[in-house]
């Protein structure tokens, strides 16, 4: 199964699923998303690649995230999802959903470079702060404590940022990511 059908599939579910919790028809849910109802049945059997725009409009009917809508369903509040949410005529045309966090104040996004053999160490943030790092070339060693954990340029990690940590370019190649802190 490619990335796509999969995606449609989770798509075609999480409708099913959030429209029947909800206890509203295909047609109910077309006319508050602004969708007709073919495209409904069409989405809930994985058989329509639709607009981001209204995959959302659909997600707020439902009373769900985009992230929950394109995700699989047994995936938790918060993770790493890594799923392709669009795909378009050109296989080089595409959105992916890499990750989704509920927070509850501030998100903080930072860009990082650490040459060949540079290591950064973190004093631990407060209680309930997390890490979330692409990966944009190199790879990144994270080490704690008790594991350490190597991320490849294009991976994604979601951590618990309250323990000490250390960023590490153990690699042969500059390291560039992406970090946003969620508290």
């Amino acid at each position: 199964m490619s990335q796509t059908d999969a995606v449609l599939e989770h798509v075609g579910k999480n409708i099913r699923h959030f429209r029947d919790l909800r206890q509203l028809s295909q047609q109910q849910l077309a006319d508050r998303a602004g969708v007709s109802r073919r495209t409904i049945a069409a989405l809930e059997t994985g058989q329509v690649n639709i607009s981001l725009a209204k995959l959302d409009a659909i997600a707020a009917v439902l009373g769900i995230d985009f992230r929950r809508m394109v995700s699989a369903p047994e995936l938790g509040a918060a993770a790493v999802v890594n799923s392709l949410a669009w795909q378009g005529q050109n296989p080089d045309s595409h959105a992916t959903l890499l990750a989704s966090v509920p927070v509850s104040t501030q998100v903080e996004l930072w860009t990082w470079s650490l040459a060949v053999g540079e290591v950064y160490h973190a004093e631990a943030d407060q209680q309930g702060w997390r890490e979330l790092i692409y990966v944009l070339e190199g790879e990144l060693t994270l080490e704690f404590a008790q594991e350490t954990r190597v991320v490849q340029a294009g991976d994604t990690i979601l951590f618990e940022s309250s323990v000490r940590y250390a960023y590490a370019n153990r690699g042969i190649q500059p390291l560039k990511f992406m970090r946003h802190v969620l508290y």
